[in-house]
């Protein structure tokens, strides 16, 4: 696969580059959504040398060593250098970089920073001695990248951290978005391409596993429900890097993904105490593999009673689903159990999951865009004893609010449908307040004439999974 999309960050790196003065970025994400083949094809269309250094999982003295022989060798090409050198500190080895890019711009790529913050807790208070006395008045281009999200918020991003406010930009590197996948995937078809999201999240590494020329079966068969496929380990990855004792963070996962919502719910299933599952699911909201949901017409969700956890990690969501329960047959070859389990319930989930969620993603797009009556501030779905709503998008101050259907079945959307929805709106108004109600249905295929009918009077919109690809592709190709 070509490098595709990230025409907003693309800009973002020429833009600082183009800036006179000292630019310090930190770039960061979870492993494998990208940073590295964004700064590398970043850095591979300037018309200067430049400074690519990737640190790795080994001692302090060994990271400054090979940063300060990578180092010595860019500002000094051609030199003989002995196979033990080293600056003597991380200090020494910047004052280097000050010096050089006193007159000239200078970029300096530290990817995978956060092993070296990880092995000397010292180097943040280095990195923010050396910016602050030298090169904030230099021309350089300092890029710092990480995985390990937990080191760059204490080290970069909280207010009592060593580089807070040093950066000019922190940029935390997302996954594709839908609309992305047409250009990754052009040989597939919308369906074939939200099955895709649904096992990947987009990311991009997991996205490049799939050969669009072979059909999906074909893919989980050669290529997804392998051995060999890395998507069968990295969830030990992610949580390992990140926690010390990830055990129990593993269990609450399982739980959310076996369909347990609840504090007490997930507690029992983790077989964990209930007074302490709160702070394994504070740490992974904190990660962004878990997100506590309230309905979207709730005011103050902080406060509300009503939060279910969910995964939002959409590639952990899968791998728990249904890589992990067959994970040691998978991993002596054994595997067609597992692809046939998952095709054939592939298209609940995808139903049950992602297309609720694009079909939301979708809402705030086009109201990013200007192409909704109001402006919502929030987004998401609405759940009671009387009644449940896919999509609910509501603006508290102008008293709008937009109630959406999404139906991932075979056939075209119904009339029934579309009267259920009416039906049901004062069972999920706020009350007390006169709104002005907008309605949106999302269908896969299409929608039937009856249906089209009864959804006019009401000035309804209908979007198809084509026109909703479709506007996402267009939000990233203003």
């Amino acid at each position: 696969m070509s490098f595709v999309s990230r025409k907003m960050e693309l800009g973002l790196l020429i833009d600082l580059y183009q800036r006179p003065d000292a630019q310090f970025l930190i770039l960061y994400g979870r492993r494998r959504v990208g940073k590295t083949a964004l700064i590398t094809h970043w850095a591979g269309g300037l018309s200067q040398p430049y400074l690519y250094w990737m640190a790795s999982q080994t001692s302090a003295v060994n990271q400054l060593r090979n940063f300060s022989q990578a180092l010595f060798q860019f500002l000094n090409p051609g030199t003989v250098m002995t196979p033990t050198f080293s600056y003597p500190t991380w200090d020494a080895a910047f004052a280097e970089v000050a010096r050089f890019a006193a007159a000239q711009r200078v970029v300096i790529i530290l990817d995978e920073f956060s092993y070296v913050m990880q092995a000397d807790p010292e180097v943040p208070s280095l990195i923010q001695k050396a910016w602050d006395h030298a090169l904030k008045e230099s021309q350089v281009f300092l890029i710092l990248t990480g995985s390990l999200a937990g080191i760059i918020q204490r080290t970069a991003l909280d207010y009592q951290s060593p580089l807070y406010g040093r950066a000019n930009v922190r940029l935390k590197l997302q996954p594709f978005s839908f609309g992305a996948l047409t250009e990754a995937l052009p040989n597939y078809n919308s369906e074939q391409r939200v099955a895709v999201y649904t096992m990947t999240g987009g990311v991009p590494a997991y996205v490049q596993l799939f050969d669009d020329r072979l059909n999906i079966l074909q893919n989980l068969q050669q290529r997804i429900v392998t051995p060999a496929n890395v998507m069968l380990n990295d969830s030990v990855f992610l949580l390992q890097e990140q926690l010390d004792e990830p055990r129990n963070y593993v269990a609450v996962l399982e739980a959310i993904a076996a369909g347990f919502h609840g504090l007490t719910e997930i507690a029992a299933m983790a077989g964990i105490d209930r007074s302490n599952i709160s702070k394994y699911l504070a740490v992974l909201r904190e990660l962004g593999y878990v997100e506590r949901l309230t309905p979207a017409t709730v005011r103050r969700p902080e406060q509300s009673r009503q939060g279910r956890y969910v995964i939002t990690d959409a590639y952990l969501r899968f791998y728990y689903r249904f890589l992990a329960p067959h994970a040691a047959a998978i991993e002596q070859g054994r595997i067609k159990q597992a692809t046939s389990l998952l095709y054939d319930h592939l298209l609940d989930f995808i139903g049950t999951h992602t297309f609720e969620e694009l079909c939301r993603d979708w809402v705030n797009i086009v109201a990013e865009m200007g192409e909704l009556p109001f402006l919502p501030e929030r987004v998401g779905s609405f759940w009671s004893k009387q009644a449940q709503v896919d999509v609910v998008a509501i603006n508290w101050r102008s008293k709008d609010i937009l109630l959406g259907e999404c139906k991932w079945g075979q056939g075209d959307v119904s009339r029934s449908v579309i009267q259920t929805l009416f039906d049901k709106t004062d069972k999920v108004l706020p009350s007390n307040v006169s709104w002005r109600v907008h309605y949106a249905f999302f269908g896969r295929h299409g929608f039937t004439p009856a249906a089209r009918e009864l959804a006019a009077t009401r000035n309804a919109r209908l979007i198809t999974l084509a026109q909703l690809e479709a506007d996402m592709g267009r939000w990233l190709r203003p």
